[in-house]
């Protein structure tokens, strides 16, 4: 029997190559061509921010205006036309509200924008405009994280006329310690909320205003990007930062799906940004790539030396609070230490001092460098992700792919992805520790740092984690399942 194709719109803050801060972009990126490989017909909307001005668009596709608590805004909305894959990618083009420096916050200050409520607001209510004004009706609106969580209100908005009345809304969470929470009058941005903002309502949270809330609270579906984190935001406390008991009473509703990896995007057999492509049969290539990236980041080569490498955000979350007390011993063991990223002013101070006092051993990049991404995945002998939470985490995926073991903590997806080679030496594939302390990171690097001397059986370490399938062809039909499930029910919410 033959299966209808979906109509699916994906509603997201960032989208890879576009707009990028962490996995919700590269997701955006990979499973709507996953999904229209399957015959889908999908298309994917995202903000117009000021960077996206380097990228070459079709023109403007319409241009209109919303009005948002009586202020009428002018928008256009721009497609990009260079992508291979069969999805339309279309950008809302708002100048006051998205043509300033970064995505959230303001780079110069390190704060959030104060109206950000208002810009993500513009995101949920353009995005199913553009619908409208092509007559083009999704059965599945599919949100991701708290920008895009006012989709439910605005689908149920009398603008639309009762537009999407048999659409489901389906909602990802990438990052359960971002809310979207706002002070209570900033409900004016969005249609008919205040029965919904009201003490004890969907989008009420101790008084605040909380689109993540608002979003599982009226979602059909709902999932979060590992099955182990799905367990651990329904079972402990912190993890579920308050709205654990939520996810718990929607429990039926609420799925843990693995994020698959652009494999045509991240193949060191083809890559064409490393100094010499390989596979796992030639991994003694993958020395050239090392050299080049110690080269590239100003440190002697030594091939007898471990480089352990992170591509990360600069914060708590990625802990860094655990790795700062040990990196004088991690160097003196002796290795070197590559970081690209940037984040917490507080902590890339810390690195830099670091740096300064250990230049032959340590290197800090902070600004965003893609090509240098792929010679670290690479060229690093190990890759770092001592993580306080990790909802998925692809930087793991991407270090195994490319040969590059993972030293992590067993949490989140990296308990999904990574195979400890204590644990399992016939297929292990890295090296996890499970208690959040230094001490914890500090024997697992020291148990890895033993095993790279036997270079035989880091090769096979390296075999296995190469051989891994992280492609999105299983995670694609279990959103399949999920959307079926969704409009096969009466809608969650009314």
């Amino acid at each position: 029997m033959t299966i209808a194709p979906l109509r699916i719109l994906h509603v997201a803050s960032e989208v890879a190559p576009f707009s990028k801060s962490g996995g919700l972009a590269d997701v955006c990126s990979s499973l709507p061509p996953a999904l229209a490989e399957h015959g889908h017909d999908v298309v994917v909307i995202s903000p117009f921010y000021g960077s996206l001005r380097e990228f070459v668009s079709s023109g403007y596709l319409h241009t209109t205006s919303i009005t948002l608590n009586n202020r009428e805004f002018p928008i256009a909305f721009t497609e990009h036309k260079h992508l291979t894959q069969r999805v339309r990618y279309l950008f809302i083009q708002c100048e006051e509200l998205y043509g300033r420096p970064g995505y959230y916050y303001d780079p110069a200050t390190n704060r959030d924008y104060e109206d950000n409520d208002a810009r993500f607001a513009m995101l949920a209510c353009a995005a199913l405009t553009w619908c409208q004004l092509n007559n083009w009706v999704p059965q599945v609106v599919h949100g991701h994280d708290w920008q895009s969580g006012s989709l439910p209100l605005f689908m149920r908005s009398p603008r639309f006329g009762g537009l999407f009345d048999n659409s489901r809304f389906v909602f990802t969470i990438h990052n359960m310690a971002f809310q979207g929470r706002f002070h209570g009058g900033a409900r004016v941005w969005f249609d008919h909320s205040d029965e919904y903002a009201e003490l004890g309502g969907p989008a009420e949270f101790h008084g605040m205003l909380n689109l993540l809330k608002l979003a599982i609270e009226m979602a059909d579906a709902i999932n979060t990007v590992s099955p182990t984190y799905a367990h651990e935001l329904r079972t402990i406390e912190h993890m579920g930062f308050g709205l654990g008991p939520l996810l718990h009473k929607r429990h039926s509703h609420f799925f843990g799906i693995l994020n698959g990896l652009d494999t045509t995007v991240w193949n060191p057999e083809t890559d064409e940004e490393l100094e010499v492509r390989y596979t796992a049969t030639t991994l003694a290539l993958r020395n050239r790539n090392k050299r080049a990236l110690c080269e590239k980041c100003g440190l002697q080569y030594d091939q007898a030396m471990p480089v352990v490498s992170m591509v990360t955000r600069v914060s708590e979350q990625k802990g860094f609070s655990v790795l700062l007390p040990i990196v004088g011993d991690l160097i003196s063991s002796p290795a070197q230490l590559i970081i690209l990223g940037n984040g917490d002013p507080a902590y890339e101070s810390q690195l830099k001092s670091l740096e300064r006092a250990y230049p032959q051993r340590i290197k800090l990049i902070t600004e965003y460098n893609e090509p240098l991404s792929h010679l670290i995945y690479g060229g690093t002998d190990m890759f770092l992700m001592p993580s306080l939470f990790e909802p998925c985490g692809l930087s793991q995926m991407m270090a195994l792919r490319y040969g590059a073991p993972p030293i992590a903590r067993e949490t989140g997806g990296l308990a999904d992805t990574i195979s400890d080679y204590s644990h399992n030496p016939v297929s292990g594939t890295g090296f996890l520790f499970r208690e959040y302390s230094s001490h914890a990171l500090s024997h697992a690097l020291k148990r890895a740092f033993f095993m790279f001397r036997d270079t035989a059986r880091w090769r096979k370490i390296q075999r296995h984690g190469m051989k891994e399938d992280f492609s999105w062809r299983r995670s694609a039909r279990v959103y399949e399942e999920m959307y079926r499930r969704a409009l096969a029910a009466p809608r969650v919410f009314e």
